[in-house]
């Protein structure tokens, strides 16, 4: 059953008036307060009617906005047309008066989020001329002798971040920008929008090893200017206390420091094939300039507890005011040098890798295929790939006369199924060592083995020298030896034995078998010349010292 309520047409008309005034009333009261007209209580309002800051975002490697950008955290993003900060509740201004005196805001009312705000300075709108100053100077100074929190910023050469993609922070990493307040024709009320004077990187790291991204996190980044194309006498500073007392440009203090590097801590940022921006981006705040950068990207594993870092460059880079640059970077660290088909003209997988960076197994297997090997009969010197490698003169020296030492490359660490791990490898004296202990010279070494009676084994074959062990012991020193790191190989789409054996072409094809060249063979048990049995495998090339 249905239950009807009447009202008398009196009383509706009555409730009709009632509730439109409370509500009019109200939408007044809204009206004046977004628009400046209701007289401020204590003080005139300075209003900023726009963002904290508008970038346009760009990036330093040449890539272009993805459609899939997030959202930042305060500050908001659309893809391909830039950023916007937002105001937080703990933004100030300081606005110069009549009198010269920078006065500091004493409130801060958000508006859409942030999206707009407004600041009440002290006094009367009678004490602020038209066109007066507005600065915008972070958190970062309280005070160090002439500088002040209304005309400096610092950025700081150690700094920490807790939360990813938070870029609301920026004035505590020197953040500052200027502008021009204008009488807006409201009782108490000016208008004004910041024009920011730093530069801003946002990192988006990502490591494209499959197996080992899941597995490792992302302790901190340094970055260093190595270079700075237009800093002043030559003085290579990026962290620094900067004085922008005409509103316009940063100058370079120097005082209590100035140092070329910026190093920030994270709390083990996770790490993915692909960037993402929700999860890693990092945020840092540097003066507009052209620099060369090296980027240092500390890792952790935190199964195998082992770190490494891994450098990134990046040169003749213009960083304009107010802009965000991205900075990508593959923090894989070394796995392997490439694998090559003896002396190819490309790797073994080039052309050939999966998104995650894995080989799709398509091996090469026509001659016309670029990472196929260098064919050809009898004797000849590689001229691609292998064409720096050792000859197999000079592969008989390292093997037999290197006093090889087995064990791992001291503090290089390599991904290794999955994890950070020390890898197994051989220690070698280096060339300059060998020739000094066995007094020869390097036309020696490249012309036949051994010194007396030399043979050269590039032109023809003869009695094989018996194969030798490596010594287990610590290697001697770090000067004098080199480490050969045992990457294990490839026979067609099958990889094998890493951190148990390694094979390294020379630059020497066989002299009789056909299709077959010179390597340098090694293991735990014995290190020796030999020669392949196809020069199809995927042997490494290295660089031998």
């Amino acid at each position: 059953m249905k239950v009807k309520t009447i009202i008398k047409t009196g009383q509706l008309f009555m409730m009709a008036v009632l509730l439109a005034a409370c509500a009019n009333e109200e939408i007044a009261q809204d009206k004046k307060k977004e628009n400046g007209t209701e007289v401020p209580k204590g003080g005139v309002i300075f209003a900023a009617n726009g963002p904290k800051a508008s970038a346009k975002r760009l990036s330093i490697d040449g890539e272009e906005e993805t459609a899939d950008a997030k959202t930042r955290t305060n500050i908001k993003h659309t893809p391909g047309q830039g950023a916007d900060a937002y105001w937080t509740s703990d933004d100030f201004i300081w606005v110069k008066d009549k009198n010269g005196t920078w006065q500091k805001s004493t409130g801060t009312t958000l508006h859409d989020g942030g999206a707009s705000a407004e600041f009440t300075l002290p006094g009367s709108k009678a004490d602020y001329a038209d066109g007066c100053e507005v600065r915008y100077t972070g958190t970062s100074v309280t005070s160090y002798g002439a500088y002040n929190r209304a005309t400096a910023t610092a950025v700081y050469p150690t700094q920490t971040r807790t939360t990813a993609n938070d870029f609301s922070k920026a004035g505590e990493w020197g953040d500052c920008g200027s502008g021009v307040a204008r009488n807006t024709g409201n009782p108490d009320k000016f208008n004004f929008t910041l024009e920011h004077k730093p530069a801003y990187l946002c990192f988006l790291p990502r490591c494209e090893n499959a197996d080992l991204a899941p597995n490792i996190r992302l302790k901190s980044i340094k970055i260093t200017a190595t270079k700075v194309h237009f800093g002043g006498a030559g003085r290579n500073i990026l962290a620094d206390l900067y004085n922008f007392t005409d509103g316009e440009n940063l100058l370079r203090g120097g005082s209590p420091f100035g140092n070329n590097y910026i190093e920030v801590t994270l709390p083990n940022f996770p790490l993915y094939t692909d960037a993402r921006q929700e999860d890693n981006a990092t945020y840092l705040v540097v003066p507009p300039d052209t620099y060369d950068f090296k980027i240092e990207y500390t890792i952790k594993d935190p199964t195998t507890n082992l770190e490494t870092v891994v450098t990134d460059t990046k040169t003749n880079i213009t960083l304009d005011k107010g802009n965000i640059y991205d900075v990508t970077a593959n923090v894989e660290p070394r796995n392997s040098n490439k694998y090559y088909m003896w002396d190819a003209k490309k790797d073994y997988w080039y052309g050939h890798l999966r998104a995650d960076g894995t080989p799709d197994g398509n091996y090469a297997y026509e001659p016309s295929d670029p990472r196929y090997y260098h064919e050809g009969s009898s004797a000849f010197s590689a001229t691609q790939s292998c064409k720096n490698c050792p000859n197999v003169n000079e592969m008989f020296w390292y093997a037999y006369k290197g006093d090889a030492h087995w064990g791992t490359g001291g503090n290089e660490i390599y991904a290794v199924g999955g994890h950070l791990q020390y890898i197994n490898g051989v220690w070698l004296k280096k060339k300059s060592k060998i020739m000094a202990d066995e007094h020869i010279t390097e036309a020696q070494m490249k012309s036949g083995y051994p010194k007396v009676s030399p043979h050269d084994w590039r032109t023809s074959t003869g009695a094989w020298p018996m194969r030798t062990e490596p010594s287990k012991s610590p290697v001697p020193n770090h000067t004098d030896y080199f480490f050969l790191p045992a990457l294990g190989s490839y026979d067609g789409s099958s990889f094998y034995s890493i951190s148990e054996d390694g094979m390294y072409w020379s630059s020497s094809s066989h002299p009789q078998n056909n299709n077959s060249a010179y390597i340098l063979d090694f293991i735990k048990g014995y290190i020796a010349v030999g020669y392949s049995s196809a020069r199809s495998y995927g042997f490494s090339v290295g660089a031998f010292k």
